[in-house]
């Protein structure tokens, strides 16, 4: 009895371990890799071994496949990892410590024809990721990534903008400003005897943020900032845009709106320069999940070296606007709508 229930067990121990490699899937395409934040390879040995062998053997080719793909990651703009290892040494490093930081995520053993299939999972995000071992190249030697230096984005003016409703303001608040004292009804002066500012002062308190742009291109940011907003939405399915370890945002005017140095370091490690989809409502879910429940779709006008997506300038204004009082880009609130 004790022998038949040895060996039943034992068929089910192999039958689970068997079902869980047919299950997994490898996540090997770049625009798959950054959407669900992580490569998945796997790795088989040759059949006639002996389980730890085979396991051993598996283990060597799924490491190798890793590398394989994570080298033909973007960078930035067409700059692949491969291209970076190849002329700097702390990229190389940085490879090579990201790789330690794979897990397992699955094997098999065949016992009758003496094979092994073993899952190997490295992460984009969090610790032990990639973002981890490239945060210190990101933030301060870009140029080994071969971004392109140019100027922030910073308008002449910043308009009046619309306070966030209390239950959608991010965690990352900007102080209060002072509410002005109302005086009762008994202090008030008599609108006879009401003292009127002087027309030099009425003029000053008018010109006191103007915005330094065209009639039409006002009247498009004045309405951009009425509605309010606490994520970014970039939509840019008409054109070959391709998610990047170090994708950003910029203006007609080629200035950078956003870009990883304006991200918190520990945000960079758990979003990178933001989330990746095809679709609008799940971009709106992502941003939700990371706290914004009010965001702003950007419709791309453009895309540089197909890493920059480039929006309008009185997008940005708006955007740059929100981001003083809210700190939106310091978050990486911002995912790219892929076509």
């Amino acid at each position: 009895m004790k022998k038949l229930l040895f060996a039943i067990i034992a068929v089910m121990l192999f039958a689970g371990s068997a079902l869980a490699g047919d299950n997994i899937v490898e996540v090997v395409q770049p625009d798959d890799v950054f959407q669900k934040g992580y490569i998945q390879v796997i790795g088989e040995s040759e059949a006639g071994q002996s389980r730890y062998r085979a396991k051993r053997a598996a283990e060597v080719v799924a490491q190798r496949r890793l590398l394989e793909i994570y080298q033909g990651l973007r960078l930035s703009g067409k700059t692949t990892v491969r291209d970076g290892m190849l002329t700097s040494d702390n990229i190389k490093t940085s490879v090579e410590g990201s790789l330690r930081g794979a897990v397992p995520c699955g094997e098999a053993y065949d016992r009758t024809e003496g094979y092994a299939r073993v899952c190997l999972r490295l992460n984009l995000h969090g610790h032990d990721s990639v973002y981890s071992a490239f945060e210190d190249i990101i933030l301060n030697r870009p140029q080994e990534l071969k971004v392109r230096d140019i100027p922030a984005f910073k308008p002449e003016s910043v308009p009046e903008i619309v306070p966030l409703p209390e239950e959608t303001k991010p965690a990352v608040k900007a102080e209060t400003p002072a509410v002005a004292e109302t005086k009762p009804a008994t202090e008030t002066a008599p609108a006879a005897t009401e003292q009127k500012p002087a027309a030099g002062e009425q003029v000053a308190a008018a010109e006191e943020k103007p915005i330094p742009t065209t009639e039409e291109t006002a009247g498009k940011i004045q309405d951009a900032v009425k509605t309010p907003i606490d994520g970014i939405i970039v939509d840019v399915r008409d054109f070959d845009f391709k998610p990047a370890l170090v994708n950003r945002i910029l203006t007609e005017n080629n200035e950078v709106l956003f870009d990883p140095s304006k991200v918190l370091n520990q945000v960079l490690i758990e979003r990178g320069c933001g989330g990746y989809t095809t679709d609008l409502q799940k971009a709106r879910a992502l941003l939700e999940s990371w706290g914004s429940k009010s965001p702003v779709v950007l419709k791309g006008r453009t895309v540089q070296n197909v890493t920059d997506a480039v929006v309008s300038t009185e997008d940005a204004t708006a955007v740059f606007a929100y981001d003083q009082q809210y700190n939106l880009l310091a978050q990486a609130r911002v995912v790219f709508v892929l076509k």
